[in-house]
């Protein structure tokens, strides 16, 4: 079993209890780090970067190797910092593995949950996955299937995305697909989501932007009305995806202790960058 997971096993428990105490904050992280790019995550200088907030812990590698980037993946209007992590896949005989690496919340949220990340990929398969994930503290390394809540701009067996709790699901199927060596902004929100331990009908959207389109939605500060009303394409004014589930009588929820984890599968390259989650809206940027 990994060190780090051996950790956050040790830290589950507590974690998680002090996660029934209501905190409501900005979690951001921009990669802008001290280290040299290509120093590996975890090295110095290259565990958080300086306008990291909202976190218990740095990062950690769980499986395949994750670096620093001095590029930073900016999208003409927004705010960026400069860096980016690049995720690369366990190399194997005839595929590429997995690569992840997570860090713990200092937030717990209940109502409504506003995040966001960037991502540019290399070359794409079909059983590529690539997602932002929140999930319990576990000796097992995070995945779509055992997350609390999955984000995934690029799914297994398809060219599209979906966003999904367990078992519940919402897959894209039409729109337009990620492609090679752009940047991407993806927008995700969790509606209703009750306080640890009570039960609520939540529901579940993912947006998923090409650079043009983040800039075309930015001028109405991302407003959602604006979003729901796009058509999915590869237009200005669309989303190339779009995705939402309803979940009734849900106990899932986001509490101070859990995991974030940026996740990669059979891509040979994945690059993250200005991740964030807020109860305030889309525009709060890292």
């Amino acid at each position: 079993m990994p060190h780090c997971c051996k950790l956050f096993s040790l830290l589950n428990f507590t974690a998680l209890l002090l996660g029934f105490h209501q905190s409501q904050a900005e979690i951001a992280e921009s990669f802008d780090m001290t280290a040299v790019s290509g120093c590996d995550i975890g090295s110095l200088g290259a565990r958080a970067g300086a306008d990291s907030r909202g976190w218990m812990s740095t990062w950690q590698t769980v499986a395949g190797s994750a670096r620093y980037s001095s590029d930073d993946l900016s999208i003409d209007s927004l705010s960026s910092a400069g860096g980016s992590i690049q995720l690369r896949g366990e190399r194997k005989a005839k595929s590429i593995g997995r690569a992840v690496v997570m860090r713990q919340i200092d937030a717990t949220y209940s109502g409504d949950v506003y995040g966001q990340f960037r991502f540019n990929s290399g070359s794409l398969h079909k059983d590529s996955v690539i997602g932002v994930l929140l999930s319990a503290p576990s000796e097992e390394p995070p995945t779509p299937k055992n997350a609390i809540f999955a984000i995934c701009p690029k799914r297994w067996g398809s060219n599209y995305g979906m966003i999904g709790a367990g078992h519940k699901v919402a897959k894209v199927d039409i729109g337009a697909a990620c492609e090679a060596f752009q940047n991407y902004l993806v927008l995700w929100k969790l509606e209703n989501l009750p306080t640890p331990g009570k039960r609520k009908k939540i529901q579940l959207k993912m947006w998923v932007l090409s650079e043009a389109q983040a800039s075309h939605f930015n001028a109405s500060n991302f407003a959602e009305d604006s979003l729901l009303e796009a058509t999915s394409g590869s237009g200005t004014k669309q989303v190339c995806q779009f995705a939402f589930v309803t979940i009734p009588n849900s106990k899932r929820t986001i509490a101070r202790g859990m995991v974030l984890s940026l996740f990669n599968f059979s891509t040979p390259q994945l690059y993250f960058d200005e991740i964030s989650v807020s109860d305030k809206n889309f525009k709060v940027y890292p």
